[in-house]
């Protein structure tokens, strides 16, 4: 007998991943899986450890966890808590009030006096706080913490400035129709992709007072072998060190950074002029050069060009590379560590190289305050965050993007 076929119910079942709804779903699923390896990443080698660190930071940390204190560690570094509510917040209302500032000026004039009003309150505020906090916070706060910001702030005006300014001049020569081009980039950007240890190590060599090459070559050109610097063991300021070779006396408050430090700074030079100028080759590729042509039949010359074309144009490049390069000599260690590892303790000359980095190191390994340590790395990023706000701020109606 033949077989009945049963009704089978066709009835539309309804899944979570049908319809409109379940293909957003399944593309929402496959994005997550795709960003899970690198969150994991990131968490791992990134997000854990600063947590970490700062939970160290709220302890008494030696070899082995200790008591916990709280603030402890960054009321050692910044002084009493009065000092620092003082100081940071004196600073809040004075960032304050120049954010207000730049804002009046766009109000309508009904809202103008009273914003002025406001402005003048926060100003005075603020800096009365500050004026009344900070002198404080030297004399009650780690004053190694804050000959090391000086030292940190020397090293970055006198590192960030020349490179920019080098390295673009570098970048327009290097953009010109000139033969070898391609070759000069290549040798210009080599020391940027040297190991760090070995070119520091090399320039420590350098640098050496007796039979290093700079000091040969100097006697070479006639000056007196007792005469020659020290480079990297002296410790005099570089203000004090010039007056003296001329007949000038200058206090060592006003003499600058120690000539060590001078040293290291020619070094960071000479490391990231290169990559500068090869950043500065992308913006000014980016140009067009119809530009250029306009310019140059209206008139203009090549001061004027360069002046009112190519530097505007640029600056977002600028911007980018100041940025960078303040923060990376507030970073800075692996080559200081190894430049001045021949003269003595961390610091050496006389702790005159001793950088918030430095500081760091030290307190970390040599002195096993894990906890302080952790607490002057949080001090530091503080202060990294608040200079590329200013900048930030700074900057604003000064980066062109076109």
């Amino acid at each position: 007998m033949a077989a009945t076929k049963q009704p089978v119910d066709v009835g539309v079942q309804h899944s979570l991943f049908s319809g409109q709804g379940g293909r957003h779903l399944r593309e929402a699923l496959q994005a997550y899986l795709f960003l899970l390896p690198g969150t994991f990443i990131l968490f791992v080698f990134s997000l854990f450890p600063i947590g970490y660190a700062l939970y160290i930071s709220f302890h008494k940390w030696r070899i082995r966890k200790g008591d916990f204190i709280g603030l402890g560690n960054y009321l050692k570094a910044l002084g009493t808590p009065q000092d620092a509510i003082f100081t940071l917040g004196g600073l809040g209302l004075l960032a304050g009030s120049w954010m207000l500032w730049r804002k009046i000026k766009s109000e309508e004039p009904v809202k103008i006096t009273l914003l002025k009003a406001l402005f003048a309150f926060l100003l005075i505020v603020g800096g009365l706080g500050f004026v009344l906090g900070f002198p404080q916070m030297l004399v009650n706060g780690d004053e190694d913490l804050f000959t090391a910001l000086l030292i940190t702030s020397y090293y970055s005006l006198g590192t960030v400035p020349f490179q920019i300014v080098l390295s673009f001049l570098l970048a327009t020569v290097l953009f010109q129709n000139i033969r070898g081009k391609t070759t000069w980039r290549i040798l210009y950007f080599l020391p940027y992709v040297t190991v760090t240890v070995a070119s520091a190590a090399v320039w420590q060599s350098i640098y050496e007072p007796r039979r290093g090459l700079l000091n040969l070559f100097l006697v070479t050109l006639g000056m007196p072998a007792e005469n020659v610097p020290k480079w990297l063991f002296e410790a005099t300021p570089i203000g004090v060190y010039l007056g003296d070779l001329v007949g000038l006396s200058l206090p060592d408050w006003a003499g600058g950074p120690s000539l060590a430090l001078v040293s290291v700074i020619i070094y960071n030079i000479w490391t990231y002029v290169g990559y500068n100028a090869v950043i500065y080759l992308a913006g000014l590729g980016n140009i067009p050069h119809s530009l250029y042509e306009a310019a140059t039949i209206d008139g203009a010359n090549r001061w004027e060009i360069l002046r009112d074309i190519t530097i505007p144009l640029v600056s977002p490049t600028t911007y980018f590379l100041v940025m960078m390069g303040v923060l990376g000599t507030f970073r800075a260690f692996n080559h200081i560590y190894v430049m001045t590892s021949v003269v003595g303790p961390i610091g050496a000359p006389r702790g005159t190289t001793m950088t918030t980095s430095m500081l760091i190191w030290k307190n970390f390994w040599s002195g096993n305050r894990f906890g302080y340590a952790s607490a002057l790395a949080f001090v530091l990023t503080g202060v990294l965050m608040s200079l590329t706000w200013v900048q930030k701020r700074i900057s604003e109606g000064r980066v062109f993007y076109g």
